[in-house]
């Protein structure tokens, strides 16, 4: 799943100088230039490489660009993503002929594909020193980012609180759709969304009433722009938990499914599109509603 970005901004910004300025990298040294990427990243994370040419889970396309690295330390990541040292996630990097197997370095990236695994995009990379320099680096970094926890389980409690449904499913169809001319939206802006329409096979309801024909459409934007770039972009076969709310943005309430007028919903901002290694824990915060 397509996704960019949820912010755990401030980790990025006190982080970067202390642990990886004195590193061979592959990215200007910089702090101004450190700090600007990883306020575009959403996922920061150093690694080492295990494999070439490979993927750490069958929904993510194969490929020469596509490298699995076993996560030594997460540095930041949106809160509903379940990513910790020790996983194996799918980079797709820009030049995989600056990797070998063994390769330490830090990652900066956005999400790409979400189910079984993390597969991400890179937008740079950084190689780091071998040996204890890198372990004692990966240590704090945890360490901070743990502090992190509490307050990110409180806005996906919020998240969970707002919506009006919140599903286990499968995106079995995407499409553009196209807004009538009689549509008014809630917020007219130069920020075209390009509304598309994945339709939700429902595997679970873990809140909210009975799905007629256990499917379910919801219209997302297609744009990454500033107004929607945290919003989650589906992609067909995409698993996941889904946050999902009436559909108040568009203009228009309804959609068609299998030749019967029903209620679109929407899936945006922050925290609206989860992993299913998530499962367990939003159970266990939707229990404590």
């Amino acid at each position: 799943m397509k996704i960019s970005s949820f912010f755990v901004g401030f980790i990025g910004t006190t982080l970067w100088v202390a642990l990886f300025g004195s590193s061979g990298a592959a990215l200007p040294q910089q702090p101004d230039k450190q700090t600007a990427l990883a306020k575009q990243s959403s996922i920061v994370f150093s690694g080492t490489v295990s494999r070439l040419g490979a993927t750490s889970f069958a929904d993510v396309p194969k490929s020469a660009q596509t490298i699995v690295v076993r996560v030594d330390s997460v540095l930041k990541k949106p809160f509903p993503v379940s990513l910790k040292r020790g996983d194996n996630v799918t980079v797709e990097v820009k030049d995989p002929s600056g990797f070998q197997e063994g390769t330490q370095a830090t990652f900066y990236t956005d999400g790409w594909i979400f189910g079984s695994g993390v597969a991400v995009k890179e937008l740079a990379h950084e190689i780091r020193p071998n040996g204890g320099e890198a372990t004692k680096a990966a240590s704090a970094d945890e360490k901070a980012y743990g502090q992190t926890q509490e307050q990110g389980d409180q806005e996906l409690q919020d998240r969970l609180n707002s919506s009006d449904f919140v599903i286990i499913g499968r995106v079995t169809e995407v499409h553009r759709w196209n807004a009538p001319k009689s549509a008014t939206p809630y917020r007219v802006t130069e920020h075209d969304p390009d509304w598309h329409e994945a339709v939700l096979e429902i595997k679970s309801v873990l809140k909210g009433g009975k799905v007629k024909g256990n499917k379910m459409v919801v219209r997302f934007p297609g744009r990454n722009d500033v107004a929607w770039a945290q919003s989650p972009k589906f992609e067909k076969n995409q698993r996941g938990i889904f946050c999902l709310n009436r559909d108040h943005v568009s203009g228009v309430p309804t959609t068609k499914l299998g030749g019967n007028q029903v209620n679109a919903y929407t899936c945006l901002g922050h925290g609206a599109a989860l992993p299913m290694a998530e499962e367990a824990h939003v159970r266990s915060l939707l229990k404590s509603q």
